[in-house]
Order: C-alpha cells, then structure tokens, then sequence
C-alpha cells in the first residue's frame, strides 16, 4: 500500500472498531442487565468488548501491511476496507454470541437462586429425582406412572 493511502486506511479502521465497539459496550451492558438491571454487568461487557477490540485491531494491523498484489489504487483501498468490514462483522457477532452466551448463564444462575432463596417446595404431584418414576420391582413403593393419552383412542392405552 502507497505511504498516503497507509494512514486513510487506518483512520477510517479505527474509527469503525471504536464506533462498533461503543455500540456493543452500551447494548451489551443494557442486555446483559435485562429488566431488573443486574450488578456487574458493566464490567462485562467492557471485558468481552476490550476482547473485541483487541482482536479488531489486529486484523486492521495485519490487513494494512499484508498483500503486496493490493497496493496503488484507490479500488484496492476500498477492496482492503470490504475485508476489513467484512473480519469485523464476523468479530461482531461472535462478540454478541458471546453476550448471549453470558447473559443466559445469568439468568439460569438467578433462577436457582431464587429457587433456594425462596424456599422452594416441590407440589405434591411432582415426581422429583429423588422418586423413581415408575414401581422397579413388585411390591416396592413409589408413584405410579404418568402417561400421555393415546392419539388413536383418546384414553391411556386402550385396546
């Protein structure tokens, strides 16, 4: 790449890492939050986007020395930035994959928390884990089976 098309490229590269990288900090701590806007999901959100970041500026340095065949024109310019772009929405959704990824363990983690917290006592119907399902062995205790209605007769199993 020329020397005056060298700093274009990566003036226009950082200003869209930064700007990708504001849009996913803000939705990403607003996401990983949900409704009750949780603790410590700031701090998240800067570490998975600090990542991106990282990894973005690395790809920005390497598209801008790699490739002797890209230099002298304009179009190869514009051939480097649909790469560059191109490297970035792949970071970005594996970015938000991420966000995602962490925002679910959140909420099963809160889920059984509450479930402790609060007490939780199984119904009377509810066969737990610690209940076999079904009778193993004639004459030994336990709930009798639960089964689905058959579709061809409309009862359980009807002959």
């Amino acid at each position: 790449m020329p020397d005056n098309e060298l700093p274009g490229f990566l003036i226009i590269g950082l200003i869209f890492v930064i700007a990708d990288g504001q849009i996913l900090y803000r939705g990403g701590r607003r996401y990983l939050g949900g409704p009750d806007d949780g603790e410590g999901t700031g701090s998240m959100a800067w570490m998975v986007v600090t990542v991106f970041h990282l990894v973005a500026f690395g790809v920005l340095a390497l598209l801008s020395v790699v490739g002797p065949g890209w230099s002298g024109s304009t179009a190869a310019l514009v051939g480097r930035l649909g790469v560059f772009l191109l490297l970035l929405a792949v970071a970005h959704g594996l970015t938000v994959a991420v966000l995602g990824r962490r925002r679910q363990d959140t909420i099963v983690e809160s889920h059984y928390q509450d479930r402790e917290t609060d007490g939780y006592v199984q119904p009377a119907g509810e066969v737990g884990i610690e209940q076999p399902t079904v009778t193993p062995v004639p004459g030994q205790g336990g709930p009798p089976p639960r089964v689905s209605p058959d579709l061809g007769s409309h009862g359980p199993y009807r002959a």
